[in-house]
């Protein structure tokens, strides 16, 4: 087993310590450390050592894309700062860091973190997240939500992300983003499932981001099964590291399944008394399951500052807090629609283009925090 390491690290103190800890380690090679950063990632490239020790500078937003690029090599990374912020932490996992070590070092803590990310089973702090994208009535925007929130994650994060069609009986998230897909997840047989994944998650426009075809018809949407769907979700998430789930309005138990299974819930609702109403259904509904209460967020899609019903009689009325707020963008939204584009596509600095990427941050942002805890 490899044990093949670099360090970078600009303090000459700080290097020796790191490197007479890791004396301490069996087996354990120094190849190099380096000083001067592009020489290391050069190093790294050549020689990809299985890891590498990163000690990040006062410029961040470098020292996070280097973690990146050093993560996309396949080498394990482990972070060292002064800074053990919850926001610094989580961004330099979100980069791909496999471990943060605070700084200045605790000897146990360092060398216990350098032992498992040598291991040969070591795996990234993440796990895939399934965030789907829920309403038991239609036409309050759910497909616009989740398609928008599909991009903006592939765009954040750079990483496989997939946008599932299960607003069964009749999806439309291919015609929203202008896919044609050669096979949907009707096709998708349990003996194959597995194998055919990649073939049947289109790429929308040479990014990170797949999208998995709803069925073409109503009768093909009936065959799925709750066990179907849930070998599907099982599946996808070996796959991919974010899954949106464009989910239907019925309560049966593919929906069922789809929400037990999701780590996160977008409730998603329009400032309206029966559709408040509703909300508080779903909201019911998810005890009765034993679907906790944590994982669920209320959406208020089509916001306006000026509506007769506020957030906070939402909030009161639901007894939650209201998660997320997006902004009331008619020309904007119908655009988008009509174009079969995202809406940042439309216009990249309109205020619901905003919104969906700064959702899609703070979304992150919760689930490195919760991973970190």
């Amino acid at each position: 087993m490899s044990k093949n390491l670099i360090i970078f690290e600009t303090d000459n103190i700080s290097q020796e310590l790191i490197e007479s800890y890791l004396k301490e380690i069996p087996d354990v090679i120094i190849e190099k450390s380096f000083q001067e950063y592009s020489s290391g990632l050069k190093y790294a490239k050549d020689n990809c050592p299985k890891l590498a020790l990163f000690s990040i500078t006062d410029d961040k937003t470098t020292s996070y894309k280097m973690i990146k690029r050093l993560s996309d090599l396949g080498i394990n990374v482990i972070v060292l700062s002064e800074d053990y912020t919850t926001s610094n932490i989580i961004q330099a996992l979100r980069f791909g860091a496999k471990d943060f070590v605070s700084k200045p070092l605790i000897k146990n803590e360092f060398i216990k973190s350098v032992e498992k990310c040598l291991a040969d089973d070591v795996k990234n702090i993440k796990k895939s997240q399934i965030i789907s994208v829920y309403s038991n009535k239609g036409g309050v925007g759910k497909t616009v939500v989740a398609t928008n929130l599909a991009v903006e994650m592939s765009r954040l994060t750079r990483e496989k992300v997939l946008l599932v069609d299960l607003n069964l009986p009749i999806g439309d998230v291919t015609t929203f983003l202008d896919v044609k897909p050669t096979i949907n997840l009707c096709e998708l047989s349990n003996e194959s499932l597995s194998e055919n994944i990649k073939n049947a998650c289109r790429q929308y426009n040479n990014t990170s981001l797949y999208v998995l075809a709803e069925p073409p018809n109503l009768e093909q949407s009936k065959m799925l099964t709750s066990s179907q769907v849930l070998n599907l979700l099982k599946t996808v998430r070996e796959e991919f590291s974010y899954i949106i789930v464009d989910m239907g309005t019925n309560v049966d138990k593919a929906n069922m399944t789809i929400l037990s299974e999701s780590d996160i819930i977008l409730l998603t609702t329009v400032v309206n008394l029966p559709l408040i109403r509703n909300c508080q259904r779903c909201l019911d509904l998810f005890a009765k399951y034993n679907i906790t209460t944590d994982k669920t967020k209320i959406v208020v899609n089509r916001y306006l500052e000026n509506d007769e019903i506020t957030i906070d009689d939402v909030e009161k009325a639901l007894n939650k807090k209201v998660y997320w707020k997006i902004p009331n963008n008619y020309y904007t939204i119908m655009s988008s629609i009509n174009k079969g584009i995202p809406v940042s596509e439309v216009n990249e600095n309109s205020n619901i283009t905003e919104s969906f990427s700064q959702l899609a941050s703070t979304i992150l942002e919760d689930i490195f925090e919760k991973e970190i805890k």
